[in-house]
């Protein structure tokens, strides 16, 4: 495995990530002092140069001054709505006093939390951009997003020397993971990353299913190839089980209907660089096509609720919760109050944890078990064009706290005896009272995108959800190995970076974003014979939308040298 993730970053850190353009707007900032004590404005240059060699010196916290001044620090967190992760409020919370209290009092820092509404990340940040208040870190888990607001302004180039001086720790961390390399936009050092462990796989998101009905449908587990899954589903429904077994929602936003599952593998290079992407739907392309007609024949064979465009992400916790709908997906952690709530209002419900099974294809629907693999790369981070000299400082200082162990074991673990236990010398979580969503992972993500202990077994046990009536570390280890094979046999690429922004993305995201649920609406629930005619009619006006636009962007900066490589 080791050899296999380090032939997929070689590839990447062999891109282009040297050249493009800066961003619009933001001008180089001047060094920036490497500690919290203030130079003073009228002394000399020569004295100012001395005093920050002083300065750097030491490397670290060891390295660090208290600031003379207060600095405000400001910090994202994702604000998933309600309360059911026992946190009703993201910004003002113990987790949140236990920062001021360990970090920001010990430097003289007001650390504020800034919400960011999850499901719409984009419109969150321009909006606190208009009203001149982006938080001092701007963070986000897509690029397109990070060179988007390069390219609006948004953020500023820091200094790398700075950084490795103020925040070793977290450096190293990029080093060890192979990041380095990429920090660059434009020539420039724009970004800095969280980590991510077995960043291949996503074995950390799970789908669980009522086993229960599978069983009664005349199957001892949930089928390997999509034609059986759809005649499970069918059967499902004849039996009065459910009258929707595939529920719905609302589809809207980056990230949606990925279609990596109907592709052609091999992949053509050029198609998978212009539209192979995370961020924007690709409708236009037979890959979407596939998978929209399978979506259109499952609406069709009334698999899924006609009213599927009025409904969010909550609905859809709750039709599973209430038996109207056969799955539900989510990150996995020690607690899931979703599946409490399930076993409380179905004691005699049964589920399971959809695995892969390896490598897999179903010719019949041109479709396959492949999936978009990742990086061992978590959160991108970046600073504000906001910020002064000190508020960047001090977000480097946080970066550096943030990752030191015995305070990231603190913030993922919680508190010995209340939220983790010992057992044979590795911490076991036993409750999340008291903690935000996923472990509080909203908050260290700027350092790690999941927890981990370095053994992958020992890793799936930790998120494996306790006090139900079913354990479901097997499955979740299952799940891995199966991704695993996947992955060795070629059919989990990595999504193409660009280094430089896609002007055309900043430009037409929005709109394609809107667009794109309003055809994809159509194209689920028009007639089957229909279907056909309809995706090239929708799919030519989407292309003079804008994806058209954002094509040739791609293609433009792929071929002046400045994207990564899928060979």
């Amino acid at each position: 495995m080791k050899k296999s993730l380090h032939k997929v970053l070689a590839l990447v850190l062999a891109g282009a990530m040297l050249v493009g353009m800066t961003a619009c707007g933001a001008e180089k900032t001047a060094q920036p002092e490497t500690t919290g004590t203030k130079t003073e404005e009228t002394a000399p240059a020569q004295e100012a140069t001395e005093t920050a060699e002083e300065q750097t010196a030491v490397a670290g916290m060891d390295g660090w001054t208290k600031f003379d001044s207060q600095v405000t620090l400001k910090i994202p967190v994702y604000d998933r709505g309600g309360s059911s992760n026992g946190v009703a409020d993201v910004v003002n919370n113990d987790w949140t006093a236990w920062v001021q209290e360990q970090f920001g009092d010990a430097w003289n820092v007001k650390v504020e939390y800034v919400p960011i509404t999850r499901s719409d990340v984009l419109t969150t940040y321009a909006l606190l951009a208009a009203d001149q208040n982006l938080p001092t870190i701007c963070a986000e888990y897509d690029y397109p997003k990070m060179t988007q607001w390069i390219n609006d302004g948004y953020l500023v180039p820091y200094d790398m020397e700075q950084f490795k001086t103020v925040a070793p720790t977290y450096y190293q961390r990029m080093v060890d993971s192979g990041l380095v390399g990429m920090t660059q936009v434009g020539g420039e050092d724009y970004l800095a990353f969280g980590t991510r462990a077995y960043g291949f796989s996503t074995y950390s998101w799970a789908t669980f299913y009522r086993l229960d009905w599978v069983k009664a449908a005349g199957y001892d587990k949930f089928p390997e190839k999509l034609s059986d899954q759809i005649e499970c589903f069918k059967k499902i429904k004849e039996l009065g089980l459910c009258e929707y077994p595939l529920g719905g929602t609302r589809v809207t936003g980056a990230g949606v209907d990925q279609n990596h599952a109907y592709r052609d593998y091999p992949q053509d290079e050029v198609l998978w660089a212009t539209t192979g992407d995370y961020g924007i739907p690709a409708l236009s392309t037979e890959a979407q096509k596939r998978e929209l007609k399978v979506i259109n024949e499952e609406y069709n064979l009334g698999l899924i609720d006609p009213e599927f465009y009025l409904k969010e992400t909550a609905d859809a916790q709750a039709d599973f919760i209430n038996g109207k709908s056969f799955q539900w997906g989510t990150y996995l952690s020690s607690t899931i109050s979703t599946l409490e709530s399930f076993y409380a209002e179905n004691p005699n419900g049964e589920v399971g944890l959809m695995v892969c099974p390896g490598y897999v294809t179903d010719d019949a629907y041109h479709w396959s078990t492949a999936y978009r693999a990742g990086l061992n790369l978590g959160a991108y981070v970046g600073f504000s064009s906001m910020a002064s000299e000190e508020e960047k400082l001090a977000a480097m200082m946080y970066l550096e706290w943030l990752a030191q162990p015995e305070t990231l074991f603190t913030f993922q673990w919680g508190v010995e005896g209340k939220n983790f236990e010992y057992v044979d010398g590795d911490p076991v979580a036993i409750s999340t009272e008291g903690m935000g969503h996923n472990s509080n992972v909203d908050y260290w993500m700027l350092v790690e995108a999941i927890k981990s202990i370095g053994d992958i077994k020992k890793d799936c046990a930790a998120i494996s959800p306790q006090n139900l009536p079913v354990d479901f570390t097997e499955d979740i280890i299952a799940n891995y190995n199966g991704q695993l094979d996947v992955y060795n046999k070629g059919f989990a690429n990595v999504d193409c970076y660009f280094s430089t922004a896609i002007e055309a993305e900043a430009e037409y995201a929005p709109v394609l974003y809107s667009k794109y649920e309003e055809y994809r609406n159509q194209l689920t629930m028009c007639p089957v014979e229909e279907f056909d005619a309809l995706y090239d009619e929708l799919s030519q006006k989407y292309l003079k939308d804008g994806y058209q636009a954002v094509i040739d962007g791609r293609k433009a900066a792929f071929d002046a040298g400045q994207g990564t490589h899928l060979k």
